[in-house]
């Protein structure tokens, strides 16, 4: 049975929603709950219907999930749109929501991840690169020697690196820490491994990605 797709979760670029293209041309005329980072549903004021429900999403996801999974319930003839950056389904809010609401009712539009978005500033392939998160993570991540990329989720996020690499008996030979990936500000700062030190007296924008080479001390 083809189900009606209820729920729209939208990836989208650093630079922000592009409500005049699809798939948000098509979506937000009809939409009657927009969630998403407030950044995000800000950009969308004046574009959205009356009445709309806006629910920001923060460290919230279960709640958004259990939101969702009521409006599909009596959806009104309005859809509910799910504004995620990058690829939703990639270290992103549609893992949670893929897991709680039958796949028929959600569709996917995956916009570039800020892992391509980093190794295309840094000029470099990433077909062999482990990809990390230590954003909202209780545990650390196990590590291994190679070449890594890392969500941080916070300004503390490369000092919090370098600590996990030593906590497991790693060393860093190189770590890149780019802020703010398409955005005013972007910036890019590579460190050796003599100069790690200098990290901790860095002041960093909350919204950065690291990559490192991690080798056995």
């Amino acid at each position: 049975m083809i189900k009606e797709r209820l729920v729209h979760v939208v990836g989208v670029e650093p630079e922000g929603p592009q409500p005049d293209f699809p798939p948000l041309a098509g979506l937000l005329s009809r939409c009657g709950i927009l969630c998403g980072g407030r950044r995000h549903t800000e950009a969308l004021s004046g574009r959205l219907p009356s009445g709309v429900q806006i629910l920001p999403i923060t460290n919230n996801v279960l709640e958004i999930v259990s939101t969702l999974t009521e409006f599909i319930k009596k959806p009104e003839g309005r859809i509910a749109v799910v504004l995620a950056s990058g690829d939703p389904l990639y270290h992103g809010i549609g893992g949670p929501l893929s897991r709680a609401i039958d796949h028929g009712y959600v569709a996917y539009y995956p916009a570039t991840t800020l892992v391509q978005r980093a190794f295309s500033l840094l000029g470099e392939p990433w077909e062999d690169v482990r990809v990390g998160s230590i954003h909202g993570k209780k545990e650390d991540p196990v590590l291994s020697a190679g070449r890594w990329i890392f969500y941080t989720g916070g300004s503390s996020g490369p000092v919090s690196l370098i600590e996990m690499a030593a906590r497991q008996g790693f060393g860093i030979q190189e770590m890149t820490v780019l802020e703010k990936i398409g955005l005013p500000g972007q910036k890019v700062t590579s460190f050796r491994s003599q100069d790690l030190e200098e990290v901790r007296s860095q002041e960093f924008q909350t919204l950065n990605m690291v990559v490192m080479t991690v080798d056995i001390k």
